[in-house]
């Protein structure tokens, strides 16, 4: 008796010929020593120490691996998927900036890979192997804060990993696909509300994937809307269940909805173009060809016949993915590695152009790209050589970062984990989470960062309030005073309602026992106990430790 065979719903679409075996070779040999360089220099940067944001994540895996949960005992306006992840990547490597940042170095290969078979997709072999070998190059800019496992690098993964499922969906096992499709870009919506783009995206793009096999079936076209919308927000669903039952939900939606739809209304257009031409700036450094190449290949899309069948989707995806960096009009560095699979695409597609007219180059097409692409991969290698090849860890740190007292927060947390018991509290007067990380010990209130009290917003004041409160009930036993005008943002129109608090509480209640005199970026002076006292100050910013009176 014969057996059936199981076919696809839709018959595959007629794959682009492929180059010869031989000519794949030497794009997968460029390819590969680039990775090879980015691996060397991520590896040697494994230690770097943590900024605020990964404080932040740290700090909140690091209470979850302890059985508290986000929005329990502290918040930010941040999804909590990331916070999950970071709880992830602590249980298989360690709590520490090297065991985060190894797990990060393989989130960034993934994402690679993914963007290798998605670039094989629409275009072809070579093009995969060269978009994923400018992603990797562009992300190890310095400029892009990208050795930093932030919020964006989780985004890329999970968004690349929907559209890839979602193309997979035109060969058939439509629907199996579509929700893989839809749940990818609702985890990659949980790592931070940015991600809401890629939503949209995979959205329009199933419509017009179903409208190109079936152009008047409005049913089938809704059916499968609506079976990737369900995929999609079903993480969100479950997180949201989740609030509910553990009694989180008020706070859950306090910070990210009521106050992150006040945080991305307080910029203006005119600040968002100032912080926009600042941030591309340096996230462009030594990278300048790359993206002037990017930008060629969005105009090859519609010269080349390798991208004629996929061009659309390509276009799509560079137009949602930069859209996904505007939300609030921040324009934050990491924000643009949100962008940068989809212009790697663009660089793979430009390449790949004086290849396809191998006539007019007599043959050496492929040769051609290959060059340029080494030349601007070396480009960068070359303008970036001391932060991958010669500085120490901390003259990176220093020359990434500035002032920000990320190096110093070290040595204050261990001073307060060596003369604390676990079941002590700590607070910290500005945005250094990352201290509670490095001490392991709880913060004394549920608010990490000291710049939403800071903005104008109506919220700063009743936020400045249940700060106040939670250090009064809580009475820790240190407290951390950042004098950085970076860790707190304030400006001229600022509530300082809690400093004029902090002034007094701090004077009844408090004594100075260690003080981090900030000279500057490469430059810290620690001093503890009784030496205080007689120490005069020879920078403009600083952290003092201050423990309770007894």
């Amino acid at each position: 008796m014969n057996k059936k065979v199981r076919q696809p719903a839709v018959a595959p679409k007629a794959r682009t010929p492929q180059p010869s075996r031989v000519k794949i070779h030497f794009p997968v040999a460029v390819s590969l020593l680039v990775a090879a360089v980015v691996l060397f220099v991520r590896v040697r940067l494994l230690s770097l120490p943590l900024e605020r944001d990964e404080g932040e994540y740290a700090y909140m895996g690091q209470s979850i691996l302890n059985g508290i949960l986000p929005y329990s005992e502290s918040y930010n306006m941040k999804l909590p998927g990331v916070y999950y992840m970071y709880a992830l990547i602590m249980a298989l490597f360690g709590q520490s900036p090297a065991g985060i940042h190894t797990g990060l170095l393989l989130l960034i290969a993934g994402s690679a890979v993914l963007l290798f078979f998605l670039g094989k997709r629409v275009l072809d072999t070579a093009s995969g192997f060269l978009a994923a070998a400018t992603y990797l190059v562009l992300t190890s800019v310095p400029g892009t804060y990208g050795f930093a496992a932030h919020a964006a690098h989780f985004i890329v993964f999970f968004a690349l990993a929907g559209l890839l499922a979602l193309l997979k969906s035109e060969d058939g096992y439509k629907i199996r696909w579509l929700i893989v499709s839809g749940f990818c870009f609702g985890l990659a919506f949980l790592m931070k509300q940015q991600a809401a783009v890629f939503l949209v995206m995979g959205g329009v793009l199933a419509l017009f994937f179903e409208w190109q096999r079936h152009p008047r079936t409005l049913k089938q076209l809704l059916q499968n809307l609506g079976i990737f919308s369900f995929a999609a927000v079903s993480p969100y669903i479950l997180i949201v269940l989740l609030a509910l039952a553990t009694g989180t939900f008020d706070k859950f939606w306090y910070w990210t909805v009521s106050y992150a739809r006040q945080y991305v209304g307080i910029n203006t257009w005119a600040k968002g173009i100032s912080f926009f031409s600042g941030s591309l700036k340096l996230v462009t450094e030594g990278v300048e060809g790359f993206w002037i190449v990017g930008l060629l290949g969005i105009g090859a899309l519609f010269l080349s016949p390798l991208a004629r069948q996929n061009r659309w989707t390509i276009l799509l995806f560079f137009l949602f993915s930069f859209l996904s960096i505007c939300p609030g009009l921040y324009f934050r560095n990491h924000y643009f590695i949100a962008f940068l699979p989809a212009l790697s695409l663009a660089v793979a597609a430009a390449l790949r152009f004086p290849a396809e007219w191998e006539n007019k180059f007599k043959g050496y097409g492929l040769v051609l790209s290959l060059l340029v692409f080494s030349a601007l991969a070396a480009v960068n290698f070359t303008t970036h050589a001391g932060h991958y090849f010669n500085y120490p860890v901390s003259g990176v740190c220093a020359r990434m970062y500035g002032r920000n007292p990320f190096q110093e927060s070290v040595e204050v947390a261990k001073f307060i984990r060596k003369n604390t018991a676990p079941g002590d509290r700590i607070a910290i007067l500005g945005s250094e989470p990352q201290i509670y990380f490095y001490s392991q010990r709880k913060a004394a209130t549920g608010y990490l960062y000291a710049y939403p009290l800071m903005e104008i917003q109506p919220f700063a004041r009743q936020m400045q309030q249940e700060m106040i409160d939670d250090i009064e009930r809580n009475k820790p036993k240190y407290l951390v005073v950042v004098n950085s005008a970076i860790s707190w943002l304030a400006s001229p129109q600022s509530d300082v309602y809690i400093m004029n608090w902090y002034a007094a509480y701090s004077e009844t209640n408090y004594h100075l026992v260690g003080f981090v005199d900030m000279i500057s970026p490469v430059d810290a002076r620690y001093v503890w106990g009784e030496a205080v006292q007689n120490y005069r100050p020879l920078g403009k910013e600083n952290i003092a430790v201050m423990e309770r009176n007894k």
